[in-house]
């Protein structure tokens, strides 16, 4: 059995580079222990709730200790990468034991290897079978996610797919996993006649790791007395056959999946880093409304905040409410609430555009929404387009006060900032106008511009 160290695993850098980004980017707190107990990646803590194992080919080789549940996912990729590590280290062992074993097929594997295609696998194996198996037809057969068996041929440089039954030699080989002659099919109450031609057949099974993702079946038209040496041969070509196939699959699962280990990494990397952004992209938007979270809105406003105060340019803040939301949802329910809230956030989204603003859920009902570079003006002109555009959604809410459909209070606050005034303020601001803006009748805006330095 080969081992999979796990510390040297973690001591890869780019996986040490991606646990760190994890750390920091989700503000996570959490570290790794071997199976020993032993610490060996980040600071172990008492106050750590959560326990998630690592294991590999069902083996635990560590834990994940943290203080969320977000841990877990971590914990689920770092089982990934482990997994397939294991898998590579087999399939290296056991191509290069059998290439020791069955170097008179080097030139099969060196093919083999080269295969990209499963089409090119296919052309391989009928090419090479014919050779020593001559007149024969060689069909390669694949049980599916289904449960069913898809029978490739391989005929004028064409590659043909057909269905078969799991209830039949092939099918008995399939499960058995052992190698079958039968000499003459006819007689063999296990055979079911989809070729009348048929007279004998050879079959073996296609294995990986011990385990058999299909079978090669030879037939012959005429009664055949096929030897030991001819199945012994079949099976030592199925058996390169079955990591190159196998390999295809892995490479067709994957973009550029390449059969070398190496590229193999890079590959697994890759998904890897599909799985961060996606990650990282889940952090940042709101799920209900699909426009930015808090978060990300929190941490946008200050890198605006800092730019906009090195080119001494305005910043504008507007805080929408949505105008008695809560009778909307009394009285509509729930569903219609969500419903209406991300009805509400993609106006929003589509009437802001311009690439440095940003719409934003800031919580409950409550929307922000950051034009970068917009004095006064241009805030108040957007503001009033605001209140139209949600107004003309025409989102029945009779329970309003102040319309028959849904709208929003807006408190808009314009600034030039400053890097000695945190931009805590402008919200504060921006906030206190909101308030006005609801007790001077709601469905409306009002504005608050102040110079930071006057605070």
């Amino acid at each position: 059995m080969i081992q999979v160290k796990l510390k040297k695993l973690l001591n890869k850098p780019k996986l040490d580079s991606l646990l760190d980004n994890f750390t920091q980017t989700f503000n996570l707190s959490f570290c790794i222990s071997d199976i020993e107990g032993n610490i060996i990646w980040g600071q172990f803590k008492n106050n750590y709730n959560y326990h998630y194992p690592i294991l590999v080919n069902q083996q635990i080789l560590g834990k994940i200790n943290g203080d969320t549940e977000e841990i877990e996912t971590i914990s689920q990729m770092l089982n990934y990468i482990l997994n397939e590590e294991f898998e590579k280290k087999l399939l290296a062992v056991d191509t290069l034991e059998k290439y020791e074993e069955l170097n008179f097929l080097s030139d099969i594997s060196h093919q083999l290897s080269s295969c990209l295609s499963f089409e090119e696998i296919m052309e391989v194996v009928t090419k090479e079978t014919n050779k020593v198996i001559t007149n024969s037809q060689i069909y390669v057969i694949l049980l599916d996610d289904k449960g069913e068996l898809n029978i490739y041929s391989y005929q004028g440089k064409k590659l043909h797919k057909r269905q078969g039954s799991i209830e039949s030699i092939t099918g008995h080989v399939l499960r058995s996993g052992k190698a079958e002659i039968v000499n003459d099919v006819h007689e063999d109450s296990r055979y079911i006649p989809q070729d009348t031609k048929v007279k004998s057949l050879i079959c073996a099974p296609l294995k990986v790791q011990n385990k058999t993702i299909g079978v090669i079946k030879v037939t012959h038209n005429n009664l055949i007395k096929y030897t030991s040496e001819q199945l012994k041969l079949l099976a030592s070509l199925t058996s390169q056959a079955a990591i190159a196939i196998q390999n295809t699959q892995h490479y067709n699962k994957l973009i550029d999946y390449s059969q070398t280990l190496e590229q193999k990494v890079e590959e697994r990397t890759e998904a890897l880093e599909e799985a961060k952004k996606k990650l990282e992209y889940l952090a940042t938007v709101d799920e209900l409304t699909q426009v930015y979270n808090r978060r990300y809105f929190n941490e946008y406003f200050e890198r605006e905040w800092r730019r906009l105060a090195r080119e001494r340019k305005f910043i504008s803040l507007i805080l929408c409410d949505v105008d008695y939301f809560k009778r909307y949802n009394d009285y509509y329910y729930h569903q219609a609430g969500d419903e209406c809230l991300h009805e509400v956030a993609q106006c929003l989204k589509n009437l802001v555009k311009r690439p440095a603003d940003l719409v934003a859920r800031f919580g409950g009902e409550e929307f922000a929404i950051i034009l970068s570079s917009t004095n006064r003006l241009g805030a108040e002109k957007v503001a009033k387009q605001l209140c139209q555009a949600i107004e003309g959604l025409e989102i029945p809410h009779c329970c309003s006060e102040c319309s028959s459909y849904v709208t929003l209070s807006l408190g808009v606050a314009i600034t030039i900032p400053t890097p000695q005034v945190s931009p805590q303020k402008l919200i504060k601001a921006a906030d206190k106008a909101l308030y006005q803006a609801k007790d001077m009748g709601r469905n409306c805006f009002s504005v608050c511009e102040f110079r930071p330095e006057s605070l």
